[in-house]
């Protein structure tokens, strides 16, 4: 059971550089039915994210994708440690009033604006426990930690009669770097593994509790995730 912990403290640490996102995800795809074992194995996720930025008294709720790799060590008949690796995580929000860009120049030229839209995107790591509630039903809790990887605010306007303008600016720097958060989720298995593979659908719900832009001016900007899909583990049965 170290040996495994370990293992997957090492998968952990190497998925936290964006080199070896790729790299990671194959390695599953490849071998995860060779080292996989009813105590410890891995899974590939993918998923639809509905997030929500509060702060914001206007604006639409975005939706996205969400994937990443998922490790699964069992400690008991109905306790599993679930650490996983999300390099694909997006929070947005749509048809805000308009932002201001920080730049007088730039704000000019963004003729007839009505609306711009906010997407910040992460990689995030849950480190979760498993409870079996069922044969095929189990809820998972934990925190999570996210590290920001990219932000930028878009804007249409028609400079000109039947041109429509998009203007994305890069925002990065304005977003803090990390967020840490809670997570909660409830998973069924749809298909039991059969020769090494199987199929899990999930619903999750997580709160980040760090404000996302560092110069507020008073405001708390968090976010909350409703994500939903499908897991496929690599499990010898």
């Amino acid at each position: 059971m170290k040996k495994h912990i370990l293992t997957s403290l090492f998968f952990l640490i190497l998925s936290s550089s964006a080199v070896v996102k790729g790299q990671a995800a194959l390695l599953v795809l490849i071998f995860g039915d060779k080292v996989a074992t009813e105590n410890f194995y891995f899974s590939l996720k993918l998923g639809g994210t509905y997030s929500i930025i509060h702060g914001y008294e206007e604006g639409k709720n975005a939706m996205s994708l969400n994937f990443g790799l998922v490790n699964n060590i069992k400690l008991t008949e109905k306790l599993s440690l679930i650490p996983e690796f999300l390099p694909l995580s997006s929070r947005g929000i749509k048809d805000v009033p308009v932002l201001s860009t920080g730049d007088s120049h730039l704000d000019e030229l963004l003729v007839d604006v009505e609306s711009s839209d906010r997407k910040l995107s992460y990689i995030d790591i849950p480190i979760l426990l498993r409870v079996k509630l069922a044969e095929r039903l189990s809820v998972s809790a934990g925190p999570q930690i996210s590290f920001l990887t990219g932000a930028a605010d878009t804007y249409k306007s028609s400079p000109i009669d039947d041109v429509i303008l998009t203007t994305e600016l890069d925002i990065k720097s304005e977003i803090n770097t990390i967020d840490a958060g809670a997570v909660i989720d409830l998973e069924y298995i749809l298909v039991p593994p059969r020769g090494g593979k199987g199929i899990n659908i999930y619903i999750r719900y997580s709160k980040g509790f760090v404000n996302l832009v560092k110069e507020s001016s008073g405001t708390n900007y968090t976010t909350s995730l409703i994500q939903f899909g499908a897991t496929f583990p690599f499990v010898k049965e």
